[in-house]
């Protein structure tokens, strides 16, 4: 399994279905969230550039609905939803384990 951060995750759950854009995918990753993750640009294509990296995602430097020729746009690999689906298959385990989590937490 590649390891991925929860943030890895979310980005490549958002470029899961189509290719986006920077900003396109900056507003979905906040959908996604409940506006809990707000991305800088610098920072979302540092990530992008190393899932890429990674055979996770692929630019797509022209598709065929680009209204802008600067836009890159990106979309998730097979590999990449994969991995994706394992690490948030593994956080959401650990979800249902939460309420004993916090007990072991809770001032005695």
């Amino acid at each position: 399994m590649d390891e991925l951060t929860s943030l890895e995750a979310v980005i490549l759950a958002a470029i899961a279905d189509r290719a986006r854009y920077g900003y396109e995918l900056v507003q979905r990753v906040a959908e996604l969230t409940d506006d809990r993750v707000a991305l800088r640009p610098g920072n979302l294509y540092r990530i992008l550039h190393r899932l890429c990296e990674r055979g996770l995602a692929r630019e797509l430097a022209d598709p065929a609905s680009a209204e802008d020729e600067r836009r890159r746009y990106y979309k998730a690999t097979a590999k990449g939803k994969r991995a994706a689906a394992e690490q948030l298959s593994m956080h959401a385990r650990v979800l249902q384990r939460a309420p004993a989590l916090q007990d072991l937490l809770a001032d005695g």
